[in-house]
Parts: C-alpha cells; sequence; structure tokens
C-alpha cells in the first residue's frame, strides 16, 4: 500500500504538470497547429501507457516471484530478457517514424503532422526501455524510482516543451513549428527519464554485488520471453485498447469530414484541434481513479491467492463505491459547466473555447462510464481474466468506429460524430464488464442501488452550484465565475454524500484520521452486507468459469 500511495501521488502530480502543459499551447498555438500536436500527442499516449501500465506489470510480476523465491539470479534474467526485447521493439518503433514520418501523417489525414511525428520518433525507443526498467523496479517493491522518473519528464515536459513552442511561435509566428517544439519537448524529457532510470538501475547493481551468491536455477530465456509474452500481451492490449482507439478515431474523423461532409483540410483540423482540446478536459478526472485501480489489483490479487472471500468481495465494493463517488460527480460538474471550464482554460482563444465546450458537455457524460471501466477492469485482470477486458473494449472500440464513421459525415453533426460514438461505446463496454463481474462476484454489492444516492447527491450539487454561478456572473466575469462555483459544488457535494447516505463508515474511515471524521459527520456503520455473512470458501484465481459461483 505504501508503494501503491507513492505511485498515486506522482499520478497525480504528473497529470496537474501535464495541464500546465497542454493548456498554454492551446492558449497561443492555433487549433489547426494543435490538431498536428494531437496528432503525434496520440501515438505518445499509447507508449506512455506501455510504459506505465501493460508491459511494466508483466515484468514486475515475474520479478517478484523470483525474489519471493530468493532466485536473484532469474529476477536479473527476466530483466535482461525484457530489456532486450523492448530495446528491439522501441528502436524498430523509432526507426519507422524517422523514416515514414509523411506516410503516417498521410494515414491520420494531417498531412502537416509530419514533422511533429518525426519529432515524437525517440519518445518511442525511451519509453519502450524505461518499461523494463520500471517492471524491474516495481518487481522488487520499489516504486520510488518509477514515481520520480514520471515527475522528471513531466516537469522537464512542461519547462523544455513550452519554452521551446512560446519561443518558436515569437520568433517565427509559425504554428505548425511550434506544433514540432512542444512534441520535441517530449522527446526530451523521455530521455531525462531514460536517464535517470538506467542510472538507478547501474547503482542498484552495485549495491547487489555485496548481496551473498545466488546458487537458484536460472530459467533459460527463451522459456522467460514465452512467459513473459503470455502475461503481458493481454494486460498490454487492455492498458493500450482506449488509446490505440483515439489514434484510429482520429484518422476516421478526418477522412470522414473532409470526404463525407465535405469540409475542407483547414477546416477539419480546426475541428480535430477542438476536439483535442475537450479529450483533453475529458481526461482530467481519471486521475482521481487510475490511482485506485493501480493499488486494487495487487491488493485484491492478495485476498484472491489467499482465499479470503469477505475481503474480495469487500475491497471490490469499496472500490466501485469510491469510483462512482469521484466519477459521477466529475460528469455531472464537467457537462454543466463545460463553457466557463472552456473560457477559462482556453482564455486566448475564444473561438476554440466554445467549440471545446459544445463537445465537452457531451464527453463529460462518459466520465463515469470510462472511470468504472477502469476500476472494473483491474477486479477482473485480479481474478485472472485478463483477455475479458480486451474483448469487452474491442466490442465497443468497434461500435464508436462504426457510428463514427456515418455520424461524422454529416455535415451538422461532423466532429460531434465522434463526442457521440465515444460516449455510446464507454457505456458499452462498462456494461460487459459489470456483466462479467456479476458472473464472478454474483453477491457483490450492485452498482444501481450504490449509484442511486450518489446520483441524488450530484444533482443537487450541479442544481446549486449552477444557481450560484448565475448569481457570481452578475458580478464576475463568467470565466472567472467558475472557481468559486466549483468550490460551492464540492461543499455541497460533500454535504448531500453524507445526508443521502452515500458514504458508508468504511469509506470515510480509510482517510487520515478518518474514524475521526466520520464521527463528526455522524457517519453510521452499517450492518454487514450478505455476502459478509456467509461462510467463506476459498477463492482462487483462473480457476475459469467455476469461480463465478464465488
Amino acid at each position: 500500500m505504501k508503494g501503491a500511495a507513492i505511485l498515486s501521488a506522482s499520478t497525480l502530480l504528473v497529470k496537474l504538470l501535464g495541464l500546465l502543459f497542454s493548456i498554454p499551447l492551446a492558449n497561443f498555438i492555433s487549433a489547426e497547429g494543435m490538431s498536428y500536436f494531437y496528432g503525434a500527442y496520440d501515438i505518445f499516449t499509447i507508449f506512455l501507457m506501455l510504459s506505465t501500465a501493460g508491459l511494466p506489470i508483466a515484468v514486475s510480476r515475474m520479478v517478484s516471484t523470483a525474489y519471493a523465491r530468493n532466485c536473484r539470479k532469474e529476477a536479473d534474467q527476466v530483466f535482461s530478457v525484457a530489456f532486450w526485447l523492448f530495446f528491439g521493439i522501441g528502436a524498430l518503433g523509432s526507426l519507422v517514424m524517422l523514416l515514414f514520418p509523411h506516410e503516417i501523417a498521410r494515414m491520420l489525414h494531417k498531412p502537416g503532422a509530419a514533422g511533429t511525428i518525426r519529432a515524437l520518433a525517440p519518445t518511442t525507443f525511451f519509453i519502450s526501455v524505461t518499461s523494463a526498467l520500471r517492471g524491474y523496479f516495481q518487481g522488487r517493491s520499489n516504486m520510488t524510482p518509477t514515481a520520480l522518473s514520471q515527475v522528471i519528464e513531466a516537469v522537464t515536459k512542461v519547462a523544455i516543451g513550452v519554452g521551446l513552442a512560446a519561443y518558436i511561435v515569437n520568433k517565427f509566428g509559425d504554428d505548425t513549428l511550434a506544433a514540432v517544439g512542444a512534441i520535441a519537448g517530449v522527446s526530451i524529457s523521455s530521455g531525462l527519464g531514460t536517464l535517470y532510470l538506467t542510472a538507478y538501475k547501474l547503482r542498484q547493481k552495485r549495491k547487489d554485488r555485496a548481496l551473498p551468491p545466488d546458487s537458484g536455477p536460472t530459467p533459460a530465456k527463451k522459456d522467460l520471453l514465452l512467459a513473459l509474452a503470455r502475461f503481458a500481451i493481454p494486460i498490454t492490449l487492455g492498458s493500450c485498447f482506449l488509446s490505440v482507439l483515439d489514434f484510429i478515431d482520429s484518422a476516421v474523423l478526418m477522412d470522414r469530414m473532409m470526404i463525407g461532409a465535405g469540409l475542407l483540410q483547414e477546416q477539419a483540423d480546426w475541428f480535430s484541434g477542438v476536439l483535442g482540446h475537450a479529450r483533453k478536459f475529458f481526461d482530467l478526472p481519471t486521475a482521481f481513479v487510475v490511482p485506485i485501480s493501480t493499488s486494487l489489483l495487487p491488493v485484491l490479487s492478495g485476498a484472491i491467492v489467499s482465499g479470503d472471500r469477505n475481503s474480495v468481495y469487500h475491497i471490490s465494493s469499496i472500490s466501485m463505491r469510491v469510483t462512482l463517488i469521484i466519477s459521477i460527480p466529475a460528469s455531472v460538474g464537467m457537462s454543466v459547466f463545460a463553457e466557463p471550464i472552456c473560457g477559462l482554460l482556453l482564455f486566448n482563444n475564444p473561438q476554440a473555447a466554445a467549440g471545446a465546450a459544445r463537445l465537452l458537455g457531451v464527453l463529460a457524460t462518459a466520465i463515469a462510464f470510462n472511470s468504472t471501466l477502469l476500476t472494473t477492469n483491474a477486479i477482473l485482470q485480479s481474478f485472472g481474466r485478463t483477455t475479458r477486458p480486451v474483448i469487452d473494449m474491442a466490442v465497443g472500440g468497434i461500435l464508436k468506429i462504426v457510428l463514427s464513421y456515418f455520424l461524422t459525415a454529416i455535415p451538422e453533426i461532423n466532429v460531434m460524430g465522434s463526442a457521440i460514438s465515444t460516449v455510446v461505446s464507454y457505456f458499452l463496454i462498462m456494461v460487459l464488464n459489470l456483466l462479467a463481474i456479476r458472473e464472478t462476484l454474483p453477491s457483490m454489492d450492485g452498482i444501481i442501488l450504490t449509484s442511486m444516492p450518489i446520483l441524488a447527491a450530484s444533482g443537487v450539487m450541479g442544481a446549486v452550484s449552477y444557481g450560484a454561478y448565475a448569481g457570481l456572473c452578475a458580478v464576475l466575469p463568467q470565466r472567472l465565475a467558475v472557481i468559486p462555483a466549483i468550490a460551492v459544488a464540492v461543499a455541497v457535494y460533500g454535504v448531500c454524500v453524507v445526508a443521502f447516505k452515500a458514504v458508508t463508515y468504511d469509506d470515510v474511515a480509510m482517510l487520515p484520521k478518518g474514524e475521526t471524521l466520520a464521527r463528526l459527520l455522524r457517519v453510521k456503520r452499517k450492518f454487514k452486507p450478505r455476502h459478509m455473512e456467509r461462510r467463506a470458501r476459498p477463492v482462487k484465481p483462473g480457476q475459469g468459469k467455476h469461480m463465478r459461483r464465488m
């Protein structure tokens, strides 16, 4: 849990720094220029997910298993195999982006993005190498190198990327070149993060020489490679699927807006850039949900392995409830205040702010769906059902592409088709995941009953805070009035979740000084749910269909 807390803190900080990176760019680079930036950034996001989620989990699992058996030589062998595998993948990806940037840009239907794609090429190599290093340290239960490398990358990305882009705009007035400068900052920051992890690994290697020699057997590299692939591929696909989906959707969007809706290249680039802004704001609330899914998987896996049925139900239920407590009001708040939020964050680009607000108002409804599917993915993966989330996301992804293909070709809808298809597909994926969890954990607290008081509290919050916002607009500019209105929303929601009994004593008790806070708020203990009253039975991961009768 200490390691999870370290990663959670770094994730929140990285998200905040990411906001400080993208918002300045969006205010002094045109929407067309930002379209090229987001085109390359979609590729970066895929590799980022590989670096922070899929591949490191596979490596860390194998390394931790080896250390649990006191087989350090095997752990080092796992790292060696993973390092050279990721080294080759990263080098190949970098070469493809360096040699064929124009072809990739044409595939995205953004010819002007070739420069940003070429500038991003080194990042694919750095992030691939970083995956092996982070997985190794996480396998040794040392989360500090991962957290610090993420912070180093985020800080230098803001300083170098924004600095280069601002210098180019002021010196040359070229938005396309400024987008290249911003992406170059991403590549440089990734290189610095890799350099830090490499230095940390060399220092760790020197420390390990002082340990007693390890005489345990070392598996063949081929066997380790196959074991790594078997576990890594489903997790990696699940982690990267939504990012890949956005990449494909971006290409479909540009094609259909120009060919189907009859827009010019410049118009399509502008709409694509505005959609990128809306997606960036849409992703912000997940910074508070990702730590839940990150910490949930190892804790829940431990309860499953130990056969503690009561803990399995309790951990799963409380994780889902906390996810909904965070994500449902975020959906309501983002939807209600989409216009003033975009006006505040895009203060220097009012036309782009207005376009992004329309899209964000629709996209915001999917925040709760997206957050829920992240947590349900972690629950299913904890039970060894790593392929089910991938299948569910593939079904939702196909629906998204089909809907986007037809809707964006309608001139009156154009880019809004992408937002609508995103909401529908995320909802479908969430429902499919919940059905799978119901098969595995039939007595888990129902999501409908859990969400009803949270929805009621969020509804009151939205109505009261919007009334406060309307009153504040009489004395403050609209984009500034939203700040105290959000503060009102937080206060009203805090009161309502307690009044409507949306939180339990256990939810509040998890917080620092939580038991004292629960007594002050008069949150009472509830009777044990049905699954807590039943006789505990052993729970084991990977038991197939009979596991679902648990």
